[in-house]
């Protein structure tokens, strides 16, 4: 029996009890300046579906709730998420190897959003911004949604996530997830909380 078949069968018989791939905690790393263009140039008119993403993503993004174009919650489902998402294939063309924070804060400020802490969950230390204009929680809102477009946006495309962005990223879960954030969806208010635990525990098994 020559080596490929050993692995072969190694490989069959852990599949066999019952261990594959969605079984797995953490997903594995892929060096982006390996995939090739038309990874990004592919997607650019397309929406995300289950059947077009990375293996990864497709292990951990397992309900369509991901991949609605009109769900809220859904990364790309917003208009701030999928305007962020689209943009973003479009930007990573040309930065394969960046971090994609620059693109982040290039949105924000075409969208002309006023800026906060990004790094802050604390409603009370967030009051100022939150009351300094009665579209507060929307820029707040819309802000955290490009956040979560763009982090599932590069495991849609890549099987993986920048460090600092996938950082921000569950921030931004979180800080959705504070009573008072969660009241302004009002009757939506439950179904909310629900889905944003789905994206913050798919981020959590994102090494």
């Amino acid at each position: 029996m020559n080596f490929k078949l050993i692995i072969t069968c190694l490989l069959l018989s852990l599949t066999s009890c019952g261990l594959n791939y969605s079984d797995s905690q953490k997903i594995k790393s892929v060096a982006v300046d390996t995939l090739p263009k038309s990874t990004y140039t592919t997607n650019l008119n397309d929406e995300p579906t289950f059947e077009k993403a990375h293996p990864n993503a497709k292990a951990l993004m397992n309900d369509s709730f991901f991949f609605s174009p009109v769900e809220e919650t859904a990364p790309f489902g917003s208009d701030d998420g999928s305007d962020t998402y689209a943009g973003f294939v479009q930007w990573r063309i040309n930065h394969r190897t960046e971090s994609p924070l620059p693109y982040l804060q290039e949105q924000i400020a075409e969208w002309g959003y006023p800026q906060f802490d990004l790094q802050e969950t604390d409603i009370e230390k967030l009051k100022p911004y939150l009351t300094k204009s009665d579209l507060a929680i929307r820029f707040m809102t819309g802000i955290d949604a490009a956040i979560v477009a763009i982090a599932f946006g590069q495991l849609y495309l890549e099987g993986t996530i920048d460090k600092e962005v996938l950082k921000l990223a569950k921030i931004s879960v979180q800080r959705e997830l504070q009573p008072r954030m969660l009241a302004t969806w009002k009757e939506y208010k439950s179904e909310r909380e629900i889905k944003l635990k789905k994206l913050l525990h798919v981020l959590e098994q994102v090494n």
